[in-house]
């Protein structure tokens, strides 16, 4: 089988994005992946909608949308736990959610020096 050369960035479940159709992958009831292609409005051009039992389907049909309404990119929503398939392409992911100091959950700090911390970045990017 030929593997898939695109390549897709990955998003965080709700983030919107609004230059790009969005499919997000799900594993249904029973295990199944069922996958949804969405885009929001923008200009002339309405927001959509579908669904997908397939996910190879679904990214064909993002494909089509992207063409048809312009949009720059498709971006993926990974369910939380799913594999990605490499079938489906190349997945990267967002190097915007890689802030060394955005995630402090591995960290050992108290709820006051995280504090201390975000007030200190707000500070300086106020700057």
């Amino acid at each position: 089988m030929i593997q898939n050369t695109t390549i897709y960035r990955q998003v965080a479940i709700g983030e919107v994005t609004q230059d790009a159709v969005t499919v997000g992958i799900e594993a249904a009831a029973g295990g199944k992946l069922k996958a949804a292609v969405w885009w929001e409005a923008r200009g002339d051009v309405d927001a959509g909608e579908a669904e997908y039992d397939d996910v190879p389907q679904a990214m064909a049909a993002a494909q089509a949308a992207r063409l048809l309404h312009g949009f720059s990119e498709i971006v993926v929503a990974l369910q939380d736990g799913l594999a990605w398939d490499q079938r489906w392409g190349q997945l990267q992911t967002d190097p915007r959610s890689r802030e060394p100091v955005g995630d402090v959950s591995q960290t050992d700090l108290s709820s006051d020096e995280t504090y201390e911390l975000a007030a200190g970045i707000e500070a300086e990017r106020d700057a």
